[in-house]
C-alpha cells in the first residue's frame, strides 16, 4: 500500500478505534492532550514535519538568523502535499508561531494541517482557511517576542506525546493522534475492522435490542456479526 492509499484508508476510520489499536500494540500515549481544535469540520491525515523552539535569547537568535530563512518560513516553502507541521513551542502561549501569510504558502504547497504546542497569530483569518489547526492558544505577537525556532525535523514533544519526523498524524473534532509510520497501515486496517463491527452493534441497539450481550458483545451477537460480515464484508 502506497502512502496515498494509506492516507485515504485512515480518513475512513475513527480516531478512537485507531487509538485502541495503538494501545493494544503498546502505544497508549499517542493522543495529544490540551490542544484546541480550530476546525472541527475538517479531517487531518498526513506526515509529520517538525520544528523545535526554545525561549528567545539574543545571542542564539543571532546565530539562528545567520543560517538563513526562519524555520516557520522554510516549513511553508518546502512543504509537500500531506505535510503536517508539528511545532514544539514548549507550551508557550505568549507569542504566535506564525500567522495567515505564512500559512497561505503552506496551504498552497499542499500542507495538510498544523499542530502547535503553543500559539498562532491571526486566528480570525486562519479559522476561515482550509487548514486543520490544533493549538494551545492564540496571540497577536510574533514569535520573536518569546520563542525561537532552532531545530528542523527532529523529535519533538507536543501535548505530552513524542512526535518523530515522518510519523502519521490523524486529526478530527476530538484532537490529534500520532501513529508511528511503521504501524500506520496495520492501525488503519485493524481500526477499519473495529469500526465495521461497532457500526453493526450500534445498528442492533438502534433497533431496540438490550445492551446486555451486545456491548460488550457475547458469543451470540458475535455469531450474528459473522453472518452479517459475510454479506457485508469490510471494504
Amino acid at each position: 500500500m502506497d502512502e496515498t492509499q494509506m492516507f485515504d484508508l485512515l480518513r475512513r476510520i475513527s480516531l478512537d478505534s485507531a487509538w485502541g489499536v495503538l494501545n493494544q500494540l503498546g502505544y497508549p500515549n499517542q493522543f495529544c492532550e490540551g490542544l484546541q481544535v480550530v476546525r472541527p469540520d475538517l479531517l487531518m491525515v498526513g506526515r509529520a514535519v517538525t520544528i523545535r523552539c526554545l525561549p528567545i535569547r539574543r545571542d542564539l537568535a543571532e546565530q539562528v538568523r545567520a543560517r538563513g530563512p526562519m524555520l516557520n518560513a522554510r516549513a511553508a516553502e518546502e512543504a509537500r502535499p500531506g505535510d503536517v507541521l508539528v511545532v514544539d513551542a514548549g507550551g508557550e502561549t505568549g507569542a504566535g508561531f506564525l500567522g495567515d501569510v505564512i500559512a497561505a504558502r503552506f496551504i498552497y504547497n499542499g500542507g495538510a494541517g498544523m499542530v502547535i504546542d503553543g500559539a498562532l497569530r491571526d486566528l480570525q483569518i486562519l479559522g476561515k482557511m482550509p487548514l486543520p489547526l490544533y493549538l494551545k492558544a492564540a496571540h497577536a505577537a510574533g514569535s520573536g517576542r518569546r520563542i525561537l525556532p532552532v531545530d528542523y525535523n527532529v523529535p519533538v514533544r507536543v501535548g505530552n506525546v513524542t512526535v518523530l519526523p515522518g510519523d502519521v498524524l490523524m486529526g478530527d473534532a476530538e484532537g490529534v493522534l500520532v501513529i508511528p509510520r511503521a504501524l500506520a497501515e496495520q492501525v488503519a486496517r485493524e481500526a477499519l475492522a473495529t469500526d465495521h463491527q461497532e457500526n453493526f452493534l450500534r445498528g442492533v441497539l438502534e433497533q431496540g435490542r438490550s445492551i446486555y450481550g451486545v456491548y460488550p458483545p457475547d458469543e451470540a451477537i458475535l455469531a450474528e456479526y459473522e453472518a452479517y460480515l459475510r454479506e457485508h464484508p469490510v471494504e
